[in-house]
């Protein structure tokens, strides 16, 4: 059973590390991705409601949730539980500590941002399926090799991003800038992950073709949940920087 993604929680290797005598479906692997959205959702809603009633809580929330979901993200791809039920459904629920006091703060610089933010989306989220369901891009391991590589690239950069953003006076040229550049890199960072959708889909597809054991759901599900929310984090920076001129 091999199947190339794009994606590091998809790698060919991870699936001799799952067994189970049940199978992937489509059904099962929607289910999984209603209860992380969900979790995320909850967590999210809550923290937003918390930073509501008490403002200073908003970036140390921000900050656990971003330093938690990475840590989680970061033993999950390495130690590959057997059953990563809880340890996603954690992630998930981790998640909202981040996006959460986020949306927050974008939306108080630029009202209206996070429901333009979550709109477009899901209008890429929609256009990528239906692209992926006609067979115009299929993700074949050449295309797949060039968005992992890509997105590897572009996590390296924002790795030091934030190791620059303890030196003062040090930054990344043009990332977070508002200029044609900076918004350019926006729009490229947002097809990238778009691109990895298509990745996504693939392999899920390629798992309930193969009979893929059930756990094969979760991690399905968990990496739907990753590149979502990094689609949707570039839509809020792009707009922002659209918004901020």
């Amino acid at each position: 059973m091999a199947y190339s993604s794009s994606n590091p929680v998809f790698q060919p290797k991870f699936w001799n590390t799952i067994s189970g005598n049940d199978r992937m479906t489509f059904e099962g692997t929607l289910q999984k991705i209603g209860i992380l959205f969900g979790l995320m959702t909850i967590s999210a809603l809550g923290t937003v409601a918390l930073g509501f009633i008490v403002p200073g809580l908003l970036i140390p929330m921000m900050i656990f949730g971003m330093v938690g979901t990475f840590g989680m993200g970061i033993w999950l791809m390495f130690s590959r539980p057997p059953n990563p039920q809880v340890p996603v459904m954690i992630y998930a629920f981790m998640e909202g500590f981040f996006i959460g006091p986020l949306t927050l703060v974008f939306e108080l610089m630029y009202p209206g941002i996070a429901i333009q933010a979550g709109l477009a989306t899901l209008g890429v989220i929609g256009a990528m399926l239906t692209i992926y369901s006609l067979r115009i891009i299929r993700p074949t391991p050449t295309f797949n090799k060039i968005v992992f590589s890509l997105t590897m690239s572009i996590m390296f950069v924002y790795l030091i991003s934030i190791v620059f953003m303890f030196i003062p006076g040090v930054s990344i040229p043009f990332l977070h800038s508002s200029g044609p550049i900076g918004i350019g890199i926006s729009v490229f960072i947002i097809v990238v992950a778009s691109l990895m959708l298509i990745s996504n889909f693939g392999m899920i597809e390629a798992g309930v073709r193969m009979g893929a054991p059930k756990q094969q759901e979760w991690w399905g599900a968990y990496g739907i949940l990753i590149t979502v929310i990094w689609l949707y984090f570039e839509m809020l920076r792009l707009l922002a920087k659209l918004r901020s001129d």
